[in-house]
């Protein structure tokens, strides 16, 4: 059954936006220019599976050999972090192109509106990276028996991703509120560029709580996990990527799809209708 929904546009939406993009543009100048042939993936981590739940102190430096001699980074040119950012980075035709989805939909007052729908999905058996370099199985990160907040992003994407990370960041004390138990994941699809410590410090610019991992990996492997949660975006460059945002209550209960742009206080509301569905 399929119903429009009336939800309260938040007001921080728009300062999420505006706020974001002022202060996006000195973090994309800073990774300008870099050559992305000498990124290694393999970078420094710790002994068995890490969550990712904490700070930790290693040197992601694997890898990372395309940045000695650079310096300070400030006196670079923006153009090169947005010329990366508009690169045709096209999906292999074997992965192929997400229909969409149908759902409920949920109706803002400015016109706007996100769709909403109940799936269940099958994690692959990956490893990934987390921002501290350490190594993530991703079937086990997602067996978490807590809420689970999740979203695909890149760091130099300069459309939707500012404004969801800025969402997710400013939501955090909301959601915490509500249930501090959550753990909030952001996988990157420009795996190939966006190597740990670019992810680390993508998570300082948003002020990530240590319950926020962000993920990286191998193309193939990042790809399983765009697959596993139907998000392969539709054409072939990933700056068409869709705004996808996923919920979960527990590990034996469905995923809550949400698709289009919200703001930290429908995300709020979503929250809460997720762990507590008997109140809504």
């Amino acid at each position: 059954m399929t119903s429009i929904q009336t939800v309260s546009r938040s007001a921080r939406f728009g300062l999420a936006a505006v706020s974001f993009l002022a202060v996006t543009a000195p973090a994309i100048a800073d990774h300008s220019g870099h050559d992305h042939a000498g990124h290694d993936h393999a970078a420094q981590d710790s002994t068995g599976h890490d969550h990712g739940t904490g700070h930790a102190k290693q040197d992601d430096r694997a890898g990372h050999d395309a940045h000695a001699g650079h310096g300070d980074h400030a006196g670079h040119d923006m153009a090169g972090g947005m010329d990366h950012a508009g690169m045709d980075h096209r999906m292999p035709d074997h992965l192929g192109m997400d229909m969409g989805n149908t759902g409920e939909a949920a109706m803002r007052p400015d016109g706007f509106q996100y769709k909403r729908s109940a799936n269940d999905y099958v994690m692959p058996d990956v490893t990934l990276r987390n921002q501290n370099a350490q190594k993530v199985n991703f079937a086990e990160m997602m067996a978490y028996d807590g809420p689970i907040v999740l979203n695909f992003i890149f760091t130099s994407c300069a459309t939707i991703c500012p404004v969801m990370s800025a969402t997710f960041g400013q939501t955090q004390e909301d959601l915490a509120a509500i249930d501090d138990s959550y753990m909030m994941v952001s996988i990157s699809i420009d795996p190939e560029y966006d190597t740990p410590r670019r992810l680390r410090e993508y998570a300082e610019l948003h002020a990530a709580r240590d319950n926020w991992v962000m993920l990286t990996g191998q193309f193939d492997d990042i790809f399983s996990v765009v697959r596993a949660f139907d998000a392969v975006y539709k054409g072939e460059n990933k700056m068409y990527h869709r705004p996808l945002t996923f919920l979960r209550r527990g590990k034996d209960t469905p995923w809550v799809r949400l698709e289009g742009l919200l703001g930290s206080e429908e995300l709020a509301e979503e929250y809460a209708a997720v762990l507590r569905p008997e109140v809504n």
